[in-house]
């Protein structure tokens, strides 16, 4: 999975609410020029307008939005949260952010079915999901 750089993965404790953990799980992208700073509005605005979409497995939320509303390159953040996310349905709630920026509708599809991949195998998201540093979750992506 070339969408991905150790330095874009993270581990954190927590978020005071969801739209404050798809900042800090768009902030990697942001410090590396993937995505511009108007992205993660655009995250959150449409969870907002459609509920939680992000939320696609248990504990899991993939972050994203259209190409056009700030991506500026493809490229993979990972954020692991120590306490769970809630965004306030009783279905939507995640510790792992794998936020994505697409800077096109293909060039991050191979990618996306890598880590479908990678979530289908529970045992394996248990173990991504309890990881102790950055390094081992990287690993985990690799």
């Amino acid at each position: 999975m070339n969408l991905i750089k150790e330095s874009n993965v993270q581990i954190l404790e927590g978020a005071s609410d969801w739209k404050e953990a798809v900042c800090q799980s768009v902030a990697p992208l942001e410090r590396d020029g993937a995505v511009t700073e108007s992205y993660k509005e655009a995250i959150i605005e449409n969870v907002e307008q459609l509920g939680p979409y992000i939320c696609i497995a248990p504990h899991v939320a993939l972050p994203h939005a259209r190409p056009e509303q700030g991506a500026v390159k493809s490229q993979i953040a990972v954020t692991l949260f120590r306490r769970e996310v809630d965004f306030n349905r009783e279905d939507a709630k995640a510790s792992l952010f794998i936020s994505l920026a697409a800077a096109d509708s293909e060039s991050h599809l191979d990618a996306l079915m890598q880590i479908t991949d990678i979530l289908q195998d529970e045992e394996r998201t248990a173990k991504i999901l309890q990881a102790r540093n950055v390094l081992e979750l990287y690993q985990y992506f690799k």
